[in-house]
């Protein structure tokens, strides 16, 4: 429990506060909003979000990431403007999130690839914890660009071993804003068991 600081016996007479249809319910409506309210989003509520997202498993609990949070409206306007794939909305972000990795977390150049899993697994929970505050949200994507990755690391002030993993945008979701539907393969395409 969120009290103990030492080893611990998982008491499985205790049921999950969150069942299985609520939990269902809060990834349905999660969706990517890319239309926001042009209203402020206090710091508080993305701390709180943040505080979940350190709550995500990492390899060897080492929490190789750091949420750089953007909100000075002509700051977001240019950090959204580094990824592709924002063009037409990155506008009206009024906030931006850039999660990065650091691969000074690990010592072997064989776990290069796992600040992008426990930066993922953290930006899950964030999005998820946004969603249950009462804000919108959208993952976007961050292609393996070397010029893309000069330019952010020089506005970001990144160290040489840190890369950024994604970029999300936050915000109140704009009620008259469109959300594109997105069909989910069916779960006998996606899992196999053996």
């Amino acid at each position: 429990n969120e009290t103990q600081r030492v080893p611990y016996k998982r008491n499985t007479d205790e049921p999950s506060p969150v069942n299985y249809d609520d939990l269902l319910k809060l990834a349905y409506r999660r969706r990517s909003v890319r239309w926001y309210l042009q209203k402020p989003v206090p710091r508080e509520l993305i701390d709180k979000a943040v505080a979940v997202a350190t709550l995500s498993p990492s390899a060897c609990n080492r929490q190789p990431f750091e949420f750089h949070i953007f909100d000075d409206p002509d700051v977001v306007k240019r950090v959204a403007s580094i990824p592709m794939g924002t063009k037409g909305f990155s506008h009206n972000f009024p906030v931006i999130v850039v999660v990065v990795g650091r691969l000074r977390a690990y010592f072997s150049e064989r776990d290069r690839h796992v600040i992008y899993i426990d930066g993922s697994l953290a930006s899950m929970s964030f999005m998820y914890a946004l969603e249950t505050l009462g804000l919108s949200s959208c993952p976007i994507n961050w292609p393996d660009i070397e010029d893309r990755e000069r330019v952010m690391a020089a506005t970001l002030g990144l160290e040489p071993d840190e890369r950024v993993v994604m970029l999300i945008s936050v915000g109140y979701a704009d009620p008259e804003g469109m959300i594109p539907y997105s069909q989910k393969k069916e779960l006998d395409l996606l899992r196999r068991y053996h």
